[in-house]
């Protein structure tokens, strides 16, 4: 529940940002805001709901690796992009051409060793790992319902994740 207000509470503190004048003038965190969130909802606001979301509907371990491919995955696919992407291979990716090969390598490659580590102890871990990681470098990539992807990240992860456990679980149970 302490998610659920904390997620309440930033989005009314940012809609008012955006919608009450005296609030957007004087806003101690205007300098830190991008330049397209001075008119829109900001970043954190969808992370916010996205981990609620995943904490809330899904099981913790489930969650846990959701939010964390969000956080780390997400990381390094803008930092190996913006430094190397284009170096090694000219494709441009995404909805909007923005994304690199090198970034979206990187995030999976990052998502996949953390499925790795935290689901080490369930059986067929690589492949649980594995569809989280394709399923969290595609969303990325592409944004799907044009929705941030702070928010649709940790909730599509947690989505195949929970598709890829019963998978599991249906294929021991029928061995």
């Amino acid at each position: 529940m302490l998610c659920v207000k904390l997620t309440i509470a930033g989005w009314i503190c940012d809609a008012s940002r955006l919608y009450i004048p005296a609030v957007r003038d004087y806003f101690p965190l205007a300098r830190l805001l991008r330049h397209k969130e001075a008119t829109q909802l900001c970043g954190a606001c969808y992370l916010s709901l996205g981990c609620t979301i995943s904490i809330f509907f899904f099981a913790p371990p489930i969650a846990m690796a959701s939010i964390t491919f969000l956080v780390l995955g997400d990381m390094s696919a803008a930092l190996i992009g913006v430094s190397f992407g284009g170096e090694s291979c000219v494709l441009k990716l995404g909805r909007e051409g923005k994304k690199s090969l090198e970034g979206s390598v990187a995030m999976f490659l990052v998502c996949f060793c953390i499925g790795c580590v935290i689901f080490r102890a369930a059986p067929l871990s690589e492949y649980i790992s594995l569809v989280g990681a394709i399923v969290a470098t595609l969303v990325e990539l592409y944004e799907p319902l044009a929705l941030n992807d702070n928010l649709t990240i940790p909730v599509f992860t947690s989505f195949a994740l929970t598709w890829a456990f019963q998978r599991v679980s249906y294929a021991c149970t029928q061995a």
